[in-house]
């Protein structure tokens, strides 16, 4: 027997001993050797990812005409009656961060922004915990109470319970969180006892939400060798609405890092203009993909003619800088709604774009602005420039881009006219 077979016998007898150790253990034991494994190996507040999160909607074909209880609704699910049907997606990509009572959202990137990040969170449904939080009570909390579901020579399955008046599990609805009980499993690997997947099935969600219920399942790889960090691989949850529709998110973290920045308490820049209004236009220096781009993404575009006020003194010249952020990158595709209507409407799928810029840099300087969407070029002969009211309280407009492709590219260098308004203080 040569030497490489030699060691391919001796890993195949270590691998056997240690499935016969993880079987005839008692499970309590090896659940309290992973109980300390994970808890050592949480990321620790400070500690940050970039989180891409895509999210899915679904509506039934047929929408119920009188409303149903959450418990009809989950039936319904149960016995094959959704009758589903994709209706829209969206993207994000922020900073979640690791605190020492939760996790965080942040803007991601290069750069400050004058909105709040709640801004683009706000629409739809969202949760937390999945960085860190999620593991850290369940195996943190002394009255979760265990159960061994199955013990095979592969997995090791554990089911759990988290009463309500014990949890901190969050679920976001809407602009309201609820605490809410769960119940949930997880799976373990008999061989080398590491953490593969944990699921979160809430309880019935309270009545003043939007929601029944959400489930979240995070699946985790083997630990990388640099770093000894316990991260999820992937995050998914699904939600469950009062009126009947579904979300499903995944999440996807990278870019992880314990991070030392200080948040910054300098005053903001001084604003470009006072409260006159000034119309310019501005063309985007790079694209913007549907397929990758995401809100919270950094984007620019630089003035194609000098910025006027109406009494034609020079703001910034030609060529300046304005830098902002995607606010909502969004994928529109049931068919049969009317978008617009009028001889100028149309019918089917868009996506919609909601850009905002904040800053301009005018010879070195720079200073915040608030500017609203008037138009964009017209891509296509079919249809015209169009705009959609988006809810904001200042009045925003978003970019509306019909297509039927499964993706959209806004090249670089299109052009959009703005006009300058007064600051959200203001």
């Amino acid at each position: 027997m040569d030497h490489a077979e030699t060691l391919r016998t001796l890993g195949l007898s270590v691998f056997s001993i240690m499935l016969i150790y993880a079987q005839s253990s008692d499970p309590a034991e090896l659940l309290e050797r992973v109980r300390a494994n994970v808890v050592a190996s949480l990321p620790a507040a400070g500690y940050g990812c970039t989180a891409t999160i895509d999210r899915s909607y679904f509506k039934r074909r047929d929408e119920p005409t009188t409303s149903r209880s959450c418990e009809q609704i989950s039936m319904d699910r149960k016995r094959g009656r959704d009758n589903l049907e994709l209706d829209k997606t969206d993207r994000l990509r922020l900073q979640v961060i690791v605190t020492a009572e939760r996790e965080i959202y942040s803007w991601s990137g290069v750069g400050s922004f004058s909105r709040d990040v709640d801004q683009i969170t706000q629409t739809g449904d969202i949760g937390s915990g999945e960085l860190a939080t999620h593991l850290s009570i369940v195996f943190g909390n002394p009255r979760i109470r265990f159960r061994l579901l199955d013990q095979n020579a592969r997995n090791l399955e554990f089911g759990f319970r988290m009463p309500v008046e014990a949890s901190s599990y969050f679920v976001k609805a809407g602009d309201q969180w609820r605490v809410a009980g769960y119940d949930g499993s997880l799976t373990i690997d008999a061989a080398s006892l590491a953490l593969r997947r944990i699921t979160i099935q809430s309880e019935q969600l309270a009545q003043g939400t939007s929601l029944c219920e959400a489930t979240t399942t995070m699946e985790y790889d083997p630990q990388p060798r640099e770093t000894a960090v316990l991260l999820p691989s992937v995050a998914r949850t699904r939600t469950l609405s009062r009126d009947t529709r579904e979300t499903e998110w995944i999440t996807r973290f990278s870019e992880c890092r314990t991070t030392r920045e200080q948040v910054s308490v300098s005053s903001p820049p001084k604003r470009l203009t006072a409260t006159s209004e000034v119309r310019f236009k501005a063309a985007l220096t790079g694209s913007i993909d549907t397929s990758t781009a995401a809100a919270g993404d950094v984007i620019q575009a630089r003035l194609v003619e000098p910025m006027l006020t109406p009494s034609s003194q020079l703001l910034a010249p030609a060529g300046t800088i304005l830098t902002g952020r995607i606010m909502r990158m969004e994928h529109h595709l049931d068919k049969k709604g009317v978008i617009i209507p009028g001889p100028n409407g149309f019918r089917g799928r868009f996506f919609l774009i909601w850009l905002d810029f904040d800053r301009i840099e005018v010879n070195g300087v720079v200073s915040s602005i608030r500017a609203r969407l008037i138009c964009g070029e017209t891509l296509s002969p079919q249809y015209p420039c169009l705009v959609a009211d988006v809810a904001d309280p200042k009045g925003d407009r978003a970019f509306m881009f019909p297509s039927e492709s499964p993706k959209f590219v806004v090249p670089a260098g299109y052009t959009s006219t703005w006009l300058t308004v007064k600051s959200h203080s203001e």
